[in-house]
């Protein structure tokens, strides 16, 4: 009975958003929350085998010990080359005398940054049993390396996006090599944009460049979601979400186009569309605002070609919102229009 109780226990704890509410309640849940499978399952459960280490370590040493990590690792947690590279780089913390003298002397002032990283503080044991666990099952780990930079340039993110295929071609097995071997996974975007990113970020989510740069990849060659969710990292598409779908009509209808472009056809958007949609992305209402806003000055143009391959993907149950968006803004227009006539007047 008694364990019957505990596994109860761990069910309710594992589907909690914000466990303190619980563990503050009494001692028993408090208990509960010390245990290491407890936290791991709940990990799993609310951040996904992809994000789970990151978390952990992001929660502080108040929440990971070595045993959340094994415990992690056994529970089928992915440890990815590029987040041991993270890591590293952003282990340990500041000497807070040395900025302190630079900032006297003037040196260097542009490259300092104060606030400690998410990894910064990381107990030193915890830290060597995640390089342990690393070595055993990833080997070649490259400490030095960066695969997100690698990941990059194999890509072909140096090329505009229309020319970038043919290399993008060239180097696929090294892309597929990286993502099923080295478990090549970003750290998840971050939830809310900062002012000013710098990489690697002190908080360990990925800035928006990065972002863009996988979704890039993505409408490249989409099939390479398919690796990633085979490594378990299934969260692939919720994070790329917004960018992709985005992405894709910016490729369909660019804002600087070459003499010999042509519109799309409406088939032609609906296949792409549907692609992506097989794989997992959403055109959901938030990114169907977001994409009628972005193209407000091209509606008249392209409108009714985009609003009908939407449409066709979603059904007319989202005209509910799409045509009083789209009559506002051609209201917009003719004002815009009507100003500019008084005012040549």
């Amino acid at each position: 009975m008694e364990t019957l109780y505990d596994e109860l226990k761990l069910e309710i704890f594992r589907y909690t958003n914000a466990p303190i509410s619980l563990i503050l309640t009494n001692r028993n849940w408090y208990t509960t929350s010390q245990d290491p499978h407890t936290r791991a399952e709940w990990l799993l459960f609310k951040y996904g085998r992809a994000h789970a280490l990151f978390h952990a370590v992001r929660l502080g040493n108040n929440f990971i010990t070595e045993t959340v990590v094994q415990c992690l690792i056994s529970k089928g947690a992915i440890l990815s080359r590029y987040f041991i590279q993270r890591l590293v780089s952003q282990f340990g913390k500041q000497d807070n005398k040395l900025i302190e003298m630079k900032k006297i002397y003037n040196t260097n002032v542009d490259d300092i940054i104060e606030t400690d990283s998410w990894a910064a503080s990381l107990n030193i044991k915890v830290f060597t049993k995640i390089m342990f666990e690393a070595h055993l099952q990833l080997r070649d780990i490259k400490i030095k390396g960066n695969d997100m930079e690698l990941f990059h340039f194999l890509t072909a993110g140096t090329i505009p996006i229309h020319q970038a295929s043919q290399q993008f071609l060239k180097n696929f097995h090294e892309i597929e090599d990286l993502i099923l071997n080295k478990k090549f996974i970003p750290f998840p975007p971050r939830p809310r944009p900062l002012p000013t990113e710098h990489y690697p970020s002190i908080d360990g989510f990925e800035n928006s460049r990065q972002i863009h740069l996988l979704s890039r990849a993505v409408l490249i060659s989409p099939n390479i979601v398919k690796f990633w969710k085979q490594i378990g990292y299934h969260e692939v598409c919720k994070d790329l979400n917004d960018k992709v779908m985005k992405g894709l009509f910016l490729l369909l209808f660019p804002n600087n186009t070459s003499a010999n472009w042509v519109y799309p056809t409406l088939e032609f958007i609906v296949d792409k569309l549907r692609t992506l949609v097989e794989l997992g992305f959403e055109l959901n209402d938030d990114v169907i605002k977001e994409i009628i806003n972005l193209f407000e000055t091209k509606i008249n143009i392209i409108g009714e070609l985009m609003v009908n391959s939407i449409y066709t993907i979603r059904g007319k149950s989202v005209s509910t919102f799409v045509e009083p968006m789209l009559d506002e803004i051609s209201r917009k227009t003719k004002n815009t229009k009507c100003k500019k006539k008084r005012s040549r007047k």
